[in-house]
């Protein structure tokens, strides 16, 4: 299994709409963290430290990109 590593951090979980489509449609494996928590319960984003989306390493620069041309790279994990 390879290893899964944070590449964006989302403010609430409108934003991972999209991008999850995407993902799925490409058939890029992926994580969501911390979604239900902050959706639930915005004020706990200020704890959780937002959603975080985690990728396989082998699909960090695919990523990067998916969210560059969705004019959200400044959600990307440096």
């Amino acid at each position: 299994m390879n290893d899964f590593v944070v590449v964006a951090i989302f403010n609430n979980q409108k934003e991972t709409m999209k991008l999850r489509s995407v993902l799925e449609r490409k058939k890029i494996p992926y994580i969501i963290q911390d979604e239900t928590v902050v959706s639930v319960d915005p004020l706990q984003s200020i704890g959780f430290g937002n959603i975080t989306l985690k990728v396989e390493e082998s699909n960090v620069d695919k990523v990067k990109r998916i969210l560059i041309d969705s004019k959200k790279e400044k959600l990307i994990v440096q």
